[in-house]
């Protein structure tokens, strides 16, 4: 399958970018602790009473001042005390440093235990449905309750109307909100760990403005041709690959935006699969056979694969999708082969290293991995979902030989939309039998 790269190109670049307002004045600021001297992500800066922006992982954060006059800073962060900062007329343009004191906590006598999930988002008028996390803070989608009715392509999927997008800071307060204007089946995010919306008859991509939260529409085939398969990027290059639902292999692509060129890192092959879908070309009938051969002619591909897709082979109950993400984690990209059980290992040049085996897959301790790896992004970890009975626990894989670390088990039955960010796991959930609306929570790893 061929992806659509060079016209993409632009709506690729622009899905990150927020929205400015030129006329106002900007002050740059870097946050520092106070005793170490390292830079404080995440830390909520508001002026006259409004968070504006959120420092990134460097500590920095270009925050919006107003037209004229001098402004006050307030910074915020959980794990330190708030301050002021107070900004004169002759002292924008230049970068103010500021340091943060840890905050000082009394805590009461407690009993060495388990600390109880953190309620990030809860709302009495609304369910929590999708969320994202990433440095700009926590993504929920929102809803009222789902469409009933559908279109019969729609049928299994969750669609949701009366949608709304809220942005929480570190805090877990409102920063923005908006309503999107169609029906929804999800939130996504595009290379940059940006969010975007799936609607069901737009995309949108997500950008900020001092008024809040913008959406900005575009089709839904360039987020399936050209936003979603792009997963990553490395110095030079963007990470994705070619995966299809109905096609038993896939090759891991890494594109050079500025080059113009494509190499490819790796193919992945379910070789049982694959042999079973070139198979059906000797079970067409002879019209069948004869146009599975034209058109193979015209596309320039096997006429047996054209007789797999031909046949709907993918539609078969037994048929399993092709499952081999690829993650980087520090100087070291990780393909994880399920076909063969195996992690594969490519240098930043592409150059493949010794394989090691999987140990996750299958049926372990009574728990069945349930098919899912997620990665926290901060810490580059990557780790195996296991279920059984609703009872969900997270494994972390080593990198340099396969194994897992010890179970996380979550502390709540049937856990959704389960994530992991900066150490700790983020899932919606709600009581079973309860009136609450769905709720997103999360717990340190």
């Amino acid at each position: 399958m061929r992806l659509k790269l060079r016209n993409g190109l632009v709506l690729l670049l622009t899905f990150g970018c927020l929205l400015h307002t030129s006329a106002q004045r900007v002050q740059s600021v870097l946050v520092l602790d106070s005793a170490e001297r390292t830079p404080i992500a995440g830390v909520a800066i508001s002026v006259d009473g409004s968070v504006l922006v959120l420092t990134g992982p460097q500590g920095r954060a270009e925050v919006p001042l107003g037209h004229t006059g001098t402004a006050v800073m307030h910074l915020a962060h959980t794990s330190y005390r708030p301050r002021d900062v107070r900004v004169d007329e002759a002292d924008v343009g230049k970068e103010h440093v500021v340091l943060l004191a840890a905050r000082d906590r009394l805590l009461p006598a407690i009993s060495v235990g388990r600390a109880a999930p953190e309620e990030v988002f809860r709302r009495e008028d609304l369910h929590a449905a999708d969320l994202l996390v990433n440095d700009a803070g926590i993504w929920v989608l929102a809803y009222e309750h789902p469409r009933m009715l559908r279109a019969e392509g729609d049928a299994g999927k969750e669609i949701l109307r009366d949608v709304r997008l809220v942005l929480l800071d570190t805090l877990f307060n409102e920063v923005a909100s908006c309503p999107v204007p169609e029906d929804v089946l999800g939130l996504r995010h595009d290379l940059h760990n940006e969010a975007v919306i799936e609607g069901t008859r737009h995309a949108f991509a997500v950008g900020r403005n001092t008024d809040g939260l913008v959406l900005r529409p575009f089709g839904l085939e360039d987020l399936r041709q050209r936003v979603l398969p792009w997963t990553d990027s490395i110095p030079e290059w963007i990470l994705g690959s070619n995966a299809n639902a109905d096609y038993p292999a896939l090759d891991h692509l890494a594109y050079d935006p500025v080059r113009d060129t494509l190499r490819r890192i790796c193919s992945v092959v379910d070789s049982f699969m694959m042999d079973l879908f070139r198979s059906e070309y000797k079970y067409l009938k002879g019209p069948d056979k004869v146009l599975a051969m034209n058109l193979a002619q015209e596309l320039g591909v096997d006429k047996e694969v054209v007789a797999g897709y031909m046949a709907g082979f993918s539609h078969n109950i037994w048929y399993q999708p092709l499952y081999a993400p690829l993650f980087t984690v520090g100087d070291t990209l990780l393909v994880f082969d399920h076909a063969r059980s195996r992690l594969r290992k490519f240098t930043l040049a592409m150059a493949e290293l010794p394989s090691v085996p999987l140990a996750y897959m299958g049926k372990e301790e009574g728990r069945q991995w349930t098919g899912r790896l997620l990665q926290d992004r901060v810490t580059e970890k990557v780790h195996a979902e296991f279920k059984h009975n609703g009872t969900t626990w997270l494994r972390a894989i080593d990198p340099a030989t396969g194994a897992m670390a010890a179970a996380f088990k979550l502390a709540v039955p049937w856990p959704e939309r389960v994530q992991v960010h900066h150490g700790w796991v983020y899932y919606i959930w709600r009581p079973a039998g309860s009136l609450q609306k769905r709720t997103v929570y999360r717990e340190r790893l």
